[in-house]
């Protein structure tokens, strides 16, 4: 009975012991694979592209679901790169804002555009986040895209605390969203959640 329940002992801290080392094994390889991943630039502009992609709108053939998926989209990767809370406004009746953000900062308010390359984002949603971020007394605000900025909007946004992100920006930050949602399955740290 003894030698049982010894033998019993020994099986059961192998096959923990050889579990322990496919768990280890499998998160070295998704780490690998991550960093080659995001370091990548050719599938970095892949993943813009494919942002732009999936949630522009189509008016020949409407899509099912909701048009303010990339709004949504966008506010949980704010939640989650820059903290704090974010809140969808509602379609209509939101004065051009999309994203209000609270944080221990303050509020923070962003505009989305999902544009394609040829469509800059020029400089009319700065001048719209400028003007709600003094109505609303914002600590500042935010312009995301899947495109680009064009010169003028550049230009507009220097010195309004208006931080200009474009579609390369977007990636690095969901890659970063990734990464803090990959050590939040790990048990590493809670990722805040977004309010609708």
């Amino acid at each position: 009975m003894t030698i049982l329940f010894s033998l019993s002992i020994i099986i059961i801290c192998y096959l923990l012991y050889s579990n322990q080392k496919q768990k280890l094994l499998l998160v070295n390889y998704q780490e690998n694979a991550l960093e080659a991943f995001s370091s990548h630039e050719d599938m970095k502009e892949t993943l813009r592209i494919g942002l732009y992609n999936r949630f522009k709108r189509d008016l020949e053939m409407e899509k099912e679901g909701n048009p303010l998926l990339f709004e949504q989209f966008a506010a949980e990767i704010i939640t989650t790169v820059r903290g704090g809370r974010t809140y969808v406004t509602k379609g209509s009746g939101d004065f051009g804002i999309d994203i209000e953000e609270h944080s221990d900062e303050g509020l923070y308010l962003g505009q989305v555009k999902c544009y394609s390359d040829q469509n800059l984002v020029g400089f009319d949603p700065i001048a719209i986040v400028h003007s709600q971020m003094i109505k609303q007394g914002a600590a500042g605000g935010y312009v995301i895209t899947t495109s680009d900025f064009s010169s003028n909007a550049y230009t507009y946004a220097k010195g309004l605390n208006i931080d200009l992100i474009n579609g390369k920006q977007v990636v690095d930050m969901w890659l970063d969203y990734l990464d803090a949602k990959h050590d939040r399955i790990n048990g590493l740290q809670p990722i805040p959640q977004m309010q609708n």
